[in-house]
Order: C-alpha cells, then sequence, then structure tokens
C-alpha cells in the first residue's frame, strides 16, 4: 500500500529542516524549531465536544468531507481550524470545550540513510525513535547519526526536533530516545564529512 505524506508536513519539514541547519544540537530533546500553519480539515479529522455536566461527544468528518451535526449534515473539508471550531460552538451552545484532533494515520515514517526506509505501524506498542531506526535496519554507512531529524505535527503546529543517535547509542543523552506519535517522520541525514 503506497501512502502519501500531506503536503503541508512535507513542506514544512523543509522549511523547518532547511532553516535549521546551522542549530547545533544542545542535548536537550526540547523542539529546536517551531512553526504553527493554518490549518484546514480534512477526512477523518475529529472533535471531542465536553459538555458542561462532563458528557462528552467525539464527531469525525466522513470520507466525503462532510460533519453530522444536531442541525444536518454540513461540509467542513477544506474549512481553517478556527472556523470549524466556530461551527461547532454555534452547533453546541453548551460545550464547556471543544478539542480539534487532526487524523493522522497510526504509523512512523523512517527516511533517508537507513538500509530500509519504511512506514512502520504503531499497534505493537509504544515505539522509541532507536525502535524505528531499527525496524528500518539501521543506519547505512553514509548516516549522519548526530543529526538526526525528527518532525512532528498536529493541527497546523510543526515541530523539529535534533537528535544524536551517536551519543544515545554509547549510552548518553538517553533522553533523546523520544517516545514516537503517530505520524512522526524521522529523517536520516547524510554525513559529508
Amino acid at each position: 500500500m503506497k501512502t502519501i505524506l500531506p503536503s503541508s508536513l512535507l513542506a514544512s519539514a523543509c522549511l523547518l529542516i532547511a532553516t535549521g541547519c546551522s542549530s547545533y544540537n544542545t542535548g536537550s530533546s526540547l523542539p529546536i524549531a517551531t512553526s504553527t500553519q493554518p490549518y484546514v480539515m480534512a477526512p477523518l479529522d475529529s472533535a471531542r465536544i465536553i459538555q458542561k455536566n462532563g458528557g462528552v461527544e467525539e464527531i469525525i468528518v466522513q470520507q466525503d468531507g462532510k460533519l453530522e451535526l444536531p442541525s444536518g449534515s454540513k461540509t467542513v473539508q477544506g474549512m481553517s481550524g478556527e472556523n470549524f471550531r466556530a461551527l461547532l460552538l454555534k452547533s453546541y451552545p453548551g460545550a464547556r470545550e471543544i478539542v480539534v484532533v487532526e487524523f493522522r494515520p497510526n504509523r512512523v515514517t523512517v527516511l533517508g540513510e537507513v538500509f530500509h526506509q519504511i512506514h512502520t505501524e504503531l499497534s505493537d506498542g509504544p515505539m522509541r525513535v532507536m525502535d524505528a531506526i531499527a525496524a528500518a535496519n539501521g543506519f547505512t554507512p553514509l548516516a549522519n547519526k548526530r543529526r538526526v531529524r525528527l518532525v512532528r505535527q498536529n493541527a497546523g503546529k510543526v515541530e523539529v526536533y535534533e537528535l544524536d543517535l551517536r551519543e544515545m547509542m554509547k549510552g548518553r543523552r538517553m533522553d533523546e530516545n523520544i517516545l514516537l506519535q503517530p505520524g512522526d517522520v524521522i529523517t536520516v541525514p547524510r554525513n559529508f564529512l
């Protein structure tokens, strides 16, 4: 099955990776770059409506881009996140909180200087960065293990982490062996030395 990454994720990753090339990894697992882009609704995105009485209702954008609301069916595909939230506030006037969740496939992607570039499922339980590298059969001899990038996106917010996996393989900086989330993309660059 061929998987196509959202163009907004690829564009954000390219922009953040290009602008972050001069950054130096501080040994922290905090993101080195963060970007926010206007988010537009897509099929399988969802919203969790939390009522004042504590009740929770989850609604999902259907494959045809429509959403079933108390007032009827409404096309929301392509609608901005702000307009979508306003629509839900109007449709659920008693809501205490509305949480919009971007659909992300339950997998992570490993690209670049690994022996097998992969999409791997997270269905077998939690996975960390080094687990994903192992699932890709490890680094090629040309891999730059000091500047591995992890790109994470959710509802228009993109975070980029730069990880020093060489130090991690020596048993140091184990805090950089980050627990992966669905949709994460790991890129192992080429060492140009």
